[in-house]
């Protein structure tokens, strides 16, 4: 059974950010970041117990070249990706952007 991939609009947001961010840096780069993202969303959708649960219901992939970290849950049907935050973040922000 193959489960359905949900973003969230902050993490949209966020992904967005990471984009414009690195573009502005060098043009090409965001395009690399963006691609890494969907690789980890490609690794966590069908295995999503592959990466640790850091809170109650809510686990963290961490991306490969790009200090990022992509928060999502699952059930049967979906994955949903809360939030893909650089990994420098103060861990209150994050606490604070998973709701924990």
């Amino acid at each position: 059974m193959s489960r359905k991939l949900i973003v969230t609009k902050e993490a949209e947001a966020d992904i967005l950010n990471g984009y414009l961010s690195y573009e502005e840096k060098q043009e090409g780069i965001g395009l690399r970041f963006m691609g890494e993202i969907e690789e980890a969303f490609d690794r966590i959708l069908p295995n999503p117990f592959l990466y640790q649960e850091v809170e109650a219901g809510i686990r963290r992939a961490v991306t490969h070249t790009f200090p990022y970290l992509v928060f999502y849950t699952f059930d049967e049907q979906t994955v949903q990706i809360l939030a893909v935050i650089h990994g420098s973040q103060d861990p209150a922000y994050i606490n604070e952007r998973l709701g924990a």
